[in-house]
């Protein structure tokens, strides 16, 4: 006897959507934007602020996942809705905890987070660009190594 592994598979959305195709990254462009801010504020020494403002968009994620069809996320639709729904609620509480429970820091330990906050933003600027000239051009992005 042999079993078989049969794969789930995901259905391409069907064609002729009503809206245009942009309207389907919606989702997650308002998490990856959310993100970004919160990144940003954190940089300009508001680590409370950037911090719970990125565990809202992570919370927002979670629930469009929740709420959505696939065919309306983007790439929030990674794994099975469970999986995407439980994994960006748990990561969203988590950013919300440490925010809410970490002391001030003093101005040494601002910098660094600035520093690095700058840093995080400038690799999700080089990736959103790279994403943006692959879409274009019609071809995928290579992969790196």
């Amino acid at each position: 006897m042999s079993t078989e592994l049969h794969r789930r598979r995901r259905k391409a959305p069907k064609g002729g959507a009503a809206g245009p195709h942009w309207l389907g990254q919606l989702p997650y462009l308002i998490v990856l934007s959310g993100v970004a801010a919160g990144l940003v504020l954190c940089s300009f020494h508001y680590f409370r602020k950037g911090s719970v403002l990125i565990a809202a968009a992570l919370l927002f994620g979670a629930l469009a996942r929740l709420l959505l069809p696939e065919s309306q996320l983007g790439m929030l639709a990674v794994r099975s809705r469970s999986i995407d729904c439980w994994t960006l609620v748990v990561l969203g509480e988590a950013v919300a905890f440490v925010a809410l429970s970490v002391p001030p820091m003093n101005k040494t330990g601002l910098g660094v987070a600035a520093a690095f906050g700058v840093l995080i933003a400038l690799v999700f600027l080089v990736r959103g660009v790279r994403f943006l000239l692959s879409a274009r051009g019609g071809r995928p992005a290579r992969p790196e190594t």
